[in-house]
C-alpha cells in the first residue's frame, strides 16, 4: 500500500512539472531583425560622459592647496638657505679681518681678541642656522613633503 501511494504520488509531481513549463522560462532570443530595429531609435550622437563637477571641484581645491603648500615649502627653505649664505659671509669676512689684524701685529692685541670673538659668534651663528635648515627639511621629511618642494623645484 505504501509503495503504491509513493508512486501515485510520483505520477502527479511528474504531471505538475512538466518539460514544457521549464521551455516557457528560457530566455527571449533575438534575431538581427531585432537589432535593426532597436539600432534605428538609438540617437546617432555618442553620449556625452557626465562630469561630476563636485569632484572636479576637489580636484581643484587639492591642487591649490598643494600649489600654496609648495611655495610656503620653497619660501620657508629659501629664506633659510639666505640666511646661511649670510652667515658663512660673516664667517668669511671675519677670518679675513683676523687674518689681517695678525699680519699687523704678532702679539695679539685687544683688537685680535675681539676679532677671534667675533668669528667664533659668526661660526655659532652659522652652525644655528645650518642645524634650522635641517630641522625644517626634518619637520617636511615627517609631513611627507618631497624634498623637491624645499630645493623649489616644479614637477
Amino acid at each position: 500500500m505504501k509503495r503504491v501511494a509513493a508512486m501515485v504520488l510520483f505520477a502527479a509531481a511528474c504531471a505538475v512539472c512538466s518539460p514544457a513549463g521549464a521551455a516557457q522560462e528560457q530566455a527571449p532570443v533575438y534575431s538581427n531583425r531585432d537589432i535593426e530595429k532597436y539600432k534605428q531609435l538609438q540617437d546617432p550622437r555618442p553620449a556625452e560622459t557626465k562630469r561630476d563637477t563636485r569632484e572636479e571641484r576637489r580636484l581643484d581645491a587639492r591642487e591649490a592647496k598643494n600649489s600654496q603648500e609648495r611655495e610656503r615649502w620653497c619660501k620657508r627653505a629659501s629664506a633659510q638657505k639666505k640666511k646661511i649664505e649670510k652667515a658663512q659671509y660673516d664667517v668669511q669676512s671675519a677670518e679675513k679681518a683676523l687674518r689681517h689684524e695678525e699680519e699687523k701685529d704678532f702679539h695679539g692685541g685687544k683688537k685680535s681678541k675681539q676679532l677671534k670673538d667675533k668669528l667664533q659668534l659668526a661660526k655659532r651663528k652659522l652652525a644655528n642656522e645650518e642645524r634650522d635648515l635641517s630641522d625644517i627639511e626634518n619637520e617636511a621629511h615627517r609631513k611627507g613633503i618631497p624634498p623637491g618642494w624645499l630645493r623649489c623645484q616644479v614637477d
